[in-house]
């Protein structure tokens, strides 16, 4: 099969889209706030997102956020939601947001701050992590 399959029976690496994780993320958005609540992290332009996570033994169980309607913000939020789960806490805090502006390709270089607001939102929740 070619890397474009989208079928679960196939090992190529599935086609990540914006339009699929905002899908997702704004599904996602109507859930209750997780356990751990970071804080709203909040850009000039009224773009803001807040992460929730759910943590036992050092490693994040789910991930929750609530965010501005922006469908490349959500993407990008779905993305860390769905990326970090199972992760330790610590590995969690390194990722960038260059990590995943090129996980994502295809957003206008204008909205890549997106991604920049939805990493320091993800640190900040995960800076409030009971030790």
């Amino acid at each position: 099969m070619t890397a474009t399959c989208r079928e679960s029976c196939c090992s190529a690496t599935p086609r990540v889209s914006v339009s699929d994780l905002f899908e997702r993320g704004f599904r996602r958005l109507r859930d209750a706030p997780l356990s751990i609540e970071g804080e709203v992290h909040r850009d000039p332009a009224g773009n803001f997102v807040r992460f929730s996570l759910d943590v036992a033994d050092g490693r994040i169980k789910s991930v929750g956020f609530r965010s501005s309607s922006c469908a490349t913000l959500i993407a990008y939020c779905e993305l860390i939601a769905e990326s970090v789960p199972g992760s330790r806490c610590d590995i969690a805090g390194v990722l960038t947001s260059k990590e995943i502006i090129e996980t994502l390709p295809g957003v206008p270089p204008y909205k890549h701050d997106r991604a920049v607001l939805a990493v320091a939102a993800l640190r900040a929740a995960l800076n409030v992590i009971p030790t």
